[in-house]
């Protein structure tokens, strides 16, 4: 079964490879995915995500089911994937391909993900494209919505068809692609599915009213390479300084009823008089992703022209009746869940920032958390809700393996408690048992006689001396 935040629980190693592994850290040993100094840090998939490879014919696709996989895939390349799905579920489905860092892509390039049944029937489909001639993670999204009115073909039981496309453009980038295919399942309603509420697509970010920014001092937090390492955060000011090219993730826990605020900054740069123009087309880009990593927005990179720079985005409130409507950035906020944060400057920013690009973010998340969907099975467990754990992740600012550390390392502490506390009881019981056994294990006592004394004769006196 797929675990709560990004498969919590997925394939974990067990605790003493845990321990050693915290244990190789604590001797020095090289941090896995290394980057050299000063290049961009190149996307990570998950360490514990399944390889497969699929097929250009839907005949022989290898199977997948609700975890995350990897594969490659080349321009121009089609891929077949089959998935079985029961008939209560809403499926999710996120292909996320990965250009390396520095390469260049146009807003020809793209990924085509595609779910189908086996009759040829498209239940679901989602495109994404590339920008800014700059390469960043392109994630495109399908998902199968049982209460959907117009996907009545896919509600049944049974083989389905998962149809990735890399598309390519004139001059594209001729290599292969890392491919991560993330497959989320959310269980279905106890019940009716409820109807879209009356104005929720006015509720758009366009429409939003935004809320005062936060202004408290600005706390370092370094964001991962992709949704599997992502940093986790709260309310508050993060900085963190990015690579010419590169893109980092962060995410922020969002419950039902709430509502993510997320704002980029970037600095003025030095003046360099003698440098001509300082303006930049594709400087920086932000976009926002939603539990099952579909992206709300169809984001441009903004340009950049020395004297800083700044963009926002206001979600809609998460609400599960919302996925039923048809704008993305509506219907994408249609759970709750770790949402994402991705900001990727690109390559010509290293002409006024070439130590690096400083940038800001501002997190706030709205609004008072509301009771979850009546759902028949756990939705947290699958990734679609908050607790309090997850709330102290980003007030700590763990990523998931931190988190799934430190969890280990608490239990081997309440276990290295109790063992102790074993130790002295059976100790304490052992001491015991010996003093009874050595008490038992003496002969009877018999009283000792001491020998008869002599009498002693009493002392001379002075007219027993014999007389000269």
């Amino acid at each position: 079964m797929v675990t709560r935040h990004n498969y919590r629980l997925r394939g974990r190693a067990g605790a003493l490879s845990a321990v050693l592994c915290v244990t190789a850290a604590a001797l020095g040993a090289a941090a896995p995915g290394a980057w050299a100094a000063g290049e961009p840090r190149p996307y990570r998939t998950a360490e514990d995500a399944k390889k497969v490879t699929g097929t250009s014919s839907s005949a022989d696709a290898p199977k997948v089911a609700p975890g995350l996989f990897t594969d490659r895939i080349e321009p121009g390349e089609e891929k077949y994937y089959a998935l079985d799905l029961d008939a209560s579920s809403d499926v999710h489905i996120t292909a996320t391909g990965i250009p390396d860092p520095g390469t260049r892509i146009t807003f020809r390039d793209g990924l085509k993900v595609t779910l189908q049944n086996t009759d040829g029937d498209r239940c679901d489909q989602g495109t994404t494209k590339g920008s800014g001639d700059t390469a960043f993670p392109l994630s495109a999204h399908a998902a199968r919505l049982m209460g959907d009115p117009a996907g009545e073909t896919c509600r049944t039981k049974g083989p389905y068809l998962v149809h990735v496309v890399r598309e390519e453009g004139d001059n594209s980038d001729p290599s292969s692609w890392p491919l991560e295919l993330s497959v989320m399942e959310e269980p279905g309603l106890k019940g009716a599915v409820p109807a879209p509420r009356p104005g929720a697509e006015e509720e758009t970010d366009d429409n939003n009213t935004r809320p005062a920014v936060p202004s408290s001092a600005a706390r370092t937090r370094k964001g991962g390479t992709g949704f599997n390492d992502a940093r986790a955060l709260g309310d508050g000011v993060w900085k963190d300084r990015l690579r010419p090219g590169e893109t980092r993730y962060f995410r922020v826990p969002v419950d039902w009823g709430q509502r993510l605020y997320a704002r980029v900054e970037v600095p003025n740069s030095a003046r360099q008089d003698d440098t001509g123009s300082t303006f930049l087309p594709h400087g920086f880009r932000m976009n926002v992703y939603n539990p099952a990593r579909s992206p709300l927005y169809n984001e441009d990179f903004r340009s950049y022209d020395g004297d800083g720079a700044e963009f926002d985005r206001y979600s809609n409130p998460v609400r599960y009746e919302n996925r039923f409507l048809d704008l993305d950035t509506v219907s994408g906020t249609r759970f709750a869940g770790w949402y994402y944060v991705a900001v990727t400057v690109g390559p010509d920013m290293v002409k006024p920032f070439p130590d690096g690009t400083p940038v800001t973010l501002r997190i706030a998340v709205k609004g008072h958390p509301r009771p979850a969907p009546s759902y028949d099975g756990d939705a947290a467990a699958a990734g679609f809700g908050v607790d309090g754990q997850d709330r102290e992740m980003a007030e700590k600012g763990l990523t998931e393996a931190q988190a799934d550390d430190n969890a280990t390392l608490r239990t081997f502490g309440w276990v290295g408690v109790g063992a102790g506390t074993a130790l002295l009881l059976v100790l304490a019981a052992w001491l015991l048992l010996a003093r009874r056994s050595a008490k038992a294990q003496l002969p009877a006592q018999v009283p000792v006689q001491m020998p008869a004394q002599a009498p002693v004769p009493p002392a001379a006196q002075p007219w027993d001396r014999p007389q000269r």
